[in-house]
């Protein structure tokens, strides 16, 4: 076999990406990651098989946690309905939240020019910025019995027509929807954004409608965002405590019954026990459906993903 002259060299070629040193780059959030996630969740778990004596943790490899929560999950102590809850309770959240974020997310991306586009989006977010627990005394404020919303109506002689939502499951949902909003906004703005809009053009010159083009171009492209954002939002609500105890009430009502939600009586059981080794149990279950929860959206993005492939 001959070379020819002047012929690159079939020697491989090193480019920036194969230096060894792009590893270091990596360190920092190898390094973020272990002590700030997952040196405390091994902490978490490991600790919900410690025991309890004279009111102290003491270290253990016992079962008998898990044996004492499990035995009577769903009667006595009603772990178990409080999960329901939870699960009931986040996948309508985040189907309201996604709804209404992909609706925004929409309308930025199609009816803003383009040039104002970051301005819109920096103002979708803008809630973002200000406090979680702010946010949600201001629900209270608006939807207590004589809130904002029920003083308007009295003003206007519509008492009658008054809501009472709050320390309702309702009211939770307000409170974790007006905290998904912004990322979902974001998410699903970059999934939009993400369109070839050629597509969307050549649908409408073929004779498509405003409405087909969005039903048969732009809702199935936009498909993996929507499972991204769904799977986010179930995860987040599942693990939020603060809008089921301060708007919710702790045990609002709802379809299911008045209940709490599983975090609000994770951290209700804890305020009542200090039994840290069970209340880990506890959130070592909580986070064993949210892993549950992330692995089911995974897929289902995955298999969106590929569709749009």
């Amino acid at each position: 076999m001959t070379t020819v002259p002047g012929a690159p060299s079939s020697k491989y070629m090193k480019t920036p990406n194969d230096s060894p040193l792009k590893v270091w780059f990596l360190a920092p959030l190898a390094i973020w990651l272990t002590v700030l996630f997952l040196l405390p969740l091994v902490f978490l778990l490991w600790i919900g098989f410690w025991r309890v004596e004279n009111f102290q943790a003491v270290p253990d490899l016992s079962l008998g946690n898990y044996q004492e929560i499990f035995a009577s999950f769903f009667s006595r102590s009603r772990y178990g309905l409080a999960l329901v809850q939870s699960l009931w309770v986040a996948a309508t959240t985040a189907v309201f939240a996604v709804v209404f974020s992909y609706v925004v997310a929409l309308a930025i991306a199609f009816a803003v020019p383009a040039r104002w586009q970051r301005l819109a989006l920096l103002v979708a977010i803008a809630p973002f910025w200000s406090s979680y627990v702010l946010r949600l005394y201001s629900w209270q404020t608006i939807l207590s019995r004589n809130g904002v919303i029920n003083s308007i109506l009295k003003q206007v002689g519509l008492s009658e027509y008054r809501i009472d939502i709050i320390y309702t499951q309702v009211a939770t949902r307000i409170g974790l929807i007006h905290y998904l909003a912004p990322i979902l906004i974001v998410i699903l703005y970059v999934s939009i954004l993400a369109i070839d809009r050629v597509l969307i053009e050549a649908a409408r010159e073929l004779g498509a409608t405003r409405w087909q083009a969005f039903t048969r171009v732009i809702l199935p492209l936009s498909r993996f965002g929507l499972m991204t954002a769904a799977s986010f939002a179930v995860i987040v609500s599942l693990g939020d405590a603060l809008s089921g105890n301060l708007l919710g009430g702790g045990a609002g009502a709802s379809i299911i019954g008045k209940l709490p939600t599983y975090a609000g009586m994770i951290m209700s059981d804890y305020s009542s026990s200090t039994n840290l080794p069970r209340t880990s149990a506890l959130a070592t279950i909580l986070i064993a459906v949210m892993v549950l929860t992330l692995a089911v959206g995974f897929v289902l993005a995955d298999k969106a993903r590929r569709r749009i492939g």
